[in-house]
C-alpha cells in the first residue's frame, strides 16, 4: 500500500482555504449580533456622529476566534483594536469590521454587514461581506470570480454619468461642510446620490450592478478591505485617492466605466 501523501503547508495559504476560513467568520459574527438584535441599545459610547456598540467588541471576538481557532499566529487588524498604523506584514493579516453599519444597526435599519478580508504580503487574498438581516453573503477571492450567495456577479455597464447612482457616506471626522460639498458635486454629475449607510455593503452593491460608485473622504482600511477586493473580482475599480493616516483613505470604487468621470468631478470638489 502506498503511504499517504503528506498534507501541503501551502495549501492552506490557497485563497480558497483562506476564503472557507473568511466565509465562517464572518457569518459566525454576523449571526452572533443578529442573534442578539435585542441588546442592540446596548453602547459604550455614544454621540450625535457615532455610536460605540458593546456588541461590535464581541462580534470582533467572534471573528478573531474564529479565525486564530483556523489559523494560529496570524495577524489580526480589526476596528476595535487597532492601533497606529503599521505596514503590512509579511504574513497573513486578517482585517475585521465586526458590525459595518453600526448606526443603522443601533436604530434598527437591516442595511448593516460584518467584512472580514485577508491580505498576504499587501495583497489581498479573499474576502466576505455578510449582511445577516438582508440574507446576502458577498464573497471573493482574489482569482476567483466574485459571488453573491454563490451566484457570481458583475458591474453594471453603464457609461453615462448622467443616467448613474452612486452610493456615498458622510464623513464625521471632518466639518459637515467638507461632505456636503462631495454630495453636491455628485448630484450635479449623477442621476441620483444615496447616502445607505454601510460602506462595506454598499460597494457591495455596486460589485452586483445596484449602483454605478461609491465615494467616501474619510473612510477606514476595514471598511473596504472585504469589499474592494469584491468589487474588483466583479470588473470594477477601486482607488485610494488619498491617505490620512491611522488607516483612514479617501477612497472611490466604480464600475470601471464611469471611474474617470467619477474622479475629475470629485477632485475638483
Amino acid at each position: 500500500m502506498q503511504p499517504a501523501p503528506m498534507p501541503d503547508p501551502a495549501a492552506s495559504f490557497a485563497p480558497g482555504a483562506l476564503l472557507n476560513v473568511a466565509r465562517l467568520a464572518a457569518t459566525r459574527a454576523g449571526n452572533h449580533a443578529l442573534g442578539n438584535a435585542r441588546r442592540r441599545g446596548e453602547v459604550n459610547a455614544i454621540s450625535r456622529h457615532d455610536v460605540k456598540h458593546i456588541l461590535d467588541v464581541e462580534c470582533q471576538a467572534v471573528a478573531t476566534e474564529t479565525i486564530l481557532a483556523a489559523c494560529p499566529g496570524d495577524a489580526i487588524l480589526g476596528e476595535e483594536t487597532a492601533g497606529e498604523e503599521h505596514p503590512a506584514p509579511g504574513g497573513a493579516e486578517w482585517i475585521i469590521d465586526p458590525i459595518d453599519g453600526t448606526v443603522n444597526f443601533f436604530h434598527g435599519l437591516p442595511h448593516w454587514c460584518c467584512s472580514v478580508a485577508v491580505r498576504r504580503g499587501g495583497v489581498m487574498q479573499a474576502g466576505v461581506v455578510y449582511a445577516p438581516e438582508l440574507g446576502l453573503v458577498f464573497e471573493a477571492t482574489v482569482d476567483g470570480p466574485a459571488c453573491c450567495n454563490g451566484r457570481p456577479i458583475r458591474c453594471s455597464v453603464l457609461a453615462d454619468p448622467s443616467h448613474a447612482l452612486v452610493l456615498t457616506g458622510s464623513d464625521k471626522a471632518e466639518d459637515p461642510a467638507r461632505a456636503f460639498r462631495f454630495f453636491a458635486a455628485l448630484a450635479r454629475l449623477v442621476q441620483r446620490p444615496r447616502v445607505l449607510g454601510a460602506a462595506a455593503l454598499d460597494i457591495c452593491l455596486v460589485a452586483r450592478g445596484a449602483a454605478d460608485g461609491y465615494f467616501e473622504h474619510g473612510i477606514y482600511l476595514w471598511d473596504i478591505a472585504a469589499a474592494s477586493l469584491i468589487l474588483e473580482r466583479a470588473g470594477g475599480t477601486c482607488e485610494i485617492l488619498a491617505r490620512h493616516g491611522g488607516y483612514r483613505l479617501a477612497f472611490l470604487a466604480s464600475n470601471g466605466h464611469l471611474h474617470a468621470a467619477f474622479k475629475t468631478c470629485l477632485l475638483g470638489a
